[in-house]
């Protein structure tokens, strides 16, 4: 009786579970997600072969995507003369091997939104072939992104975020963490990265080299170049734009800083966390409702949330109806009514799920 219970109770196990019911009873069981961790930790392990008075090793750290998971110290053997190195950063070689490791394939319809994006109707997208795509993406292509400027206040010290260039079309899980690394490094808004990262150091002065960066020390939130990091881009930025002649000040993105962005039908501000739009109620004749009391009647106000999109229907009509540009949660979404000079405005705050700001509302 009690085998058949036992039976019964796998039979309703979840992989996850059944896989730990095994292993606790001594099976062996190398899942995908096993294997692929494996060769991966082999690629990272240099032979041994370069073992030696010449080598020693460069620490990095790795900054996994699954918040879950802990950043990990890694370190890979380099020569000690490393700063005669024709290749520069070796970081953008020595994590080729990470990044050609992951075997998801480029979404080659996601490519082509981009590229249209960007080129609009033209020719462009289709003079890069999906062939052509798929070896950058097997080739594990790495991309560098500057966290900190070298300056003599750092003793000429650049830190950099390494990612997948192709993490993106792949499809790979935003990191919230390298963004919040960049948001504390000045970065408003920080960028997107996709995928696991890693954070390295450079030296570019008396000569180019890699350096350490450390697990703890480095990655702390009271780290000494994250503290400086803002004012040091910020002294950077200065100098290049002295060097090329254009205005220190930048301009503020759409709905950013209380400015409100008009659009067809509304308006709209916005912070990193939540996005507010608010839309002005019409009568039928378009005349402006000038009582909250107005619009009950006739049907009321109603306001459907989803996680890409919003309706509003007032008085048994859709008025608004938006496809928004990221999704929100739609639980984190609330509207009211607000009384000024000018009427009854209807206002909606919605919770962006990315944390980021919008170019624009809508896709």
């Amino acid at each position: 009786m009690a085998e058949k219970d036992s039976e019964k109770d796998n039979e309703n196990m979840t992989p996850e579970q059944r896989i730990a019911y095994l292993r606790e009873r001594g099976v062996m069981v190398e899942t995908p997600e096993d294997r692929r961790r494996k060769e991966i930790n082999d690629i990272m392990n240099e032979p041994d072969e370069i073992d030696g008075e010449d080598y020693e090793d460069l620490k990095f750290v790795m900054v996994p995507h699954d918040d879950s998971l802990p950043l990990k110290e890694v370190s890979v053997k380099v020569p000690k003369n490393r700063q005669a190195n024709p290749s520069g950063d070796l970081m953008l070689v020595e994590l080729k091997p990470w990044f050609r490791a992951l075997s998801k394939k480029v979404d080659m319809g996601l490519f082509q939104d981009q590229a249209t994006k960007h080129f609009g109707s033209s020719e462009n997208p289709g003079q890069v072939s999906q062939e052509a795509l798929m070896k950058v993406a097997d080739q594990g292509q790495v991309e560098s992104f500057t966290l900190v400027q070298p300056r003599e206040s750092n003793r000429h010290t650049m830190v950099n975020i390494y990612l997948d260039e192709v993490g993106m079309l792949k499809r790979l899980p935003l990191n919230k963490r390298a963004a919040q690394f960049c948001g504390k490094a000045g970065f408003n808004p920080p960028p997107k990265f996709y995928g696991d990262v890693f954070l390295g150091r450079m030296k570019v002065k008396p000569v180019l080299k890699n350096i350490d960066f450390k697990l703890n020390i480095d990655t702390a939130p009271d780290a000494a170049w994250l503290q400086a990091a803002t004012m040091e881009n910020l002294e950077h930025q200065t100098a290049m734009n002295q060097i090329t002649g254009r205005n220190d000040t930048q301009p503020v993105g759409d709905g950013e800083n209380g400015v409100a962005k008009a659009e067809d039908g509304y308006t709209w501000t916005q912070n990193d966390e939540e996005i507010e739009i608010v839309i002005s109620l019409k009568s039928e004749d378009g005349s402006s409702i000038t009582s909250t009391k107005e619009t009950k009647g006739g049907g009321g106000l109603k306001v459907k949330f989803f996680a890409k999109k919003m309706n509003v229907e007032f008085r048994k009509k859709d008025i608004l109806s938006l496809s928004f540009y990221a999704s929100v949660d739609p639980d984190g979404c609330t509207w009211t009514l607000d009384s000024d000079a000018n009427g009854v405005n209807l206002v909606v705050t919605c919770e962006k799920n990315d944390g980021v700001s919008w170019p624009r509302v809508t896709v």
